[in-house]
């Protein structure tokens, strides 16, 4: 599986086209959320920690948003997942979550990198 295979294309090449086929749209989103994801992250995180299904809903709703919009498809599942999770009032995400969403963004970020470089090579 290659790191493209994580992400919708189609979102991707939606925001290159808004772009008139550049990707300065997609770097400066890219920037934005590597800047905002790890407080959402720690926000989660938090949320486990304090055991409130609640503000975890909320923080993984903000996650959801931002993998959503940069079409970070597996990362937005993930976060959909707790999304869900907060709203049925659990907070049991496991012992491995910090794990899960830490290689879920870097993974993201590895491939929407390669996207950006692959694309940037073919102009």
């Amino acid at each position: 599986m290659t790191a493209q295979d994580q992400l919708d294309l189609t979102t991707l090449n939606n925001l290159v086209e808004l772009d008139d086929g550049g990707f300065g749209l997609v770097k400066e989103m890219l920037s934005i959320f590597r800047e905002d994801t790890p407080h959402r992250i720690q926000d989660i995180l938090s949320a486990v920690g304090l055991k409130d299904a609640d503000a975890l809903a909320r923080a993984a709703h903000a996650l959801k948003g931002g993998a959503g919009t940069l079409g970070a498809r597996d990362f937005r599942i993930l976060a959909a997942d707790l999304e869900a999770l907060g709203r049925s009032g659990s907070t049991e995400a496991g012992s491995d979550l910090r794990q899960r969403l830490e290689a879920a963004y870097q993974g993201a970020l590895a491939a929407l990198e390669e996207f950006v470089r692959e694309g940037e090579s073919q102009k």
